[in-house]
């Protein structure tokens, strides 16, 4: 990590490659994340994640078995935190089903929209590296600058214009 690392812009990301959704606060009593921690994972193809690993960004690799051929198979991960509360401003927003408006989030927003169990379509994001020590060891993590998120539609939108608070 001898280069410090510019914000990363990530466009039109499929909802598909959104895993391990914890971006509600929670309240401690979730196996997979500590109470406060906010964070998602987007699923990298390989090319693109060596590439990332190779500029200092840090790349979580994981094995799996293939399910179909039980082949051993290596998936690549990004995982980035939502942090508010720093001198660092998040900026989420929702967008409308028409791409033509959209909202700011807050923190309690992500909770009261219950962001976790909805369908995305896609997000962009721009991703920030945030550096950090503790004691001897050091590294860096991804954290949220701004974020636009587009659900999903159900039936229920068909032939409505979304509009969503201010």
């Amino acid at each position: 990590m001898s280069e410090r690392l510019s914000n990363m812009t990530l466009k039109n990301i499929d909802g598909s490659l959104i895993t391990w959704r914890h971006m509600e606060k929670g309240d401690g009593t979730s196996t997979y994340s500590r109470e406060g921690i906010r964070y998602f994972a987007i699923k990298l193809d390989d090319e693109f994640a060596a590439d990332l690993e190779a500029q200092g960004w840090p790349v979580i690799w994981r094995d799996y078995e293939d399910r179909e051929t039980g082949e051993p198979i290596s998936k690549a991960f990004l995982k980035v935190f939502i942090k508010y509360g720093t001198r660092f401003p998040v900026d989420i927003f929702l967008v409308n089903a028409n791409k033509k408006t959209k909202t700011l989030l807050d923190e309690d927003d992500l909770d009261n929209l219950h962001i976790d169990t909805k369908t995305i379509d896609n997000i962009s994001v721009v991703i920030r590296p945030y550096y950090w020590t503790y004691g001897n060891n050091h590294g860096v993590k991804c954290q949220v600058q701004t974020m636009n998120i587009l659900l999903a539609q159900d039936g229920l939108d068909d032939g409505y214009e979304i509009i969503y608070k201010d």
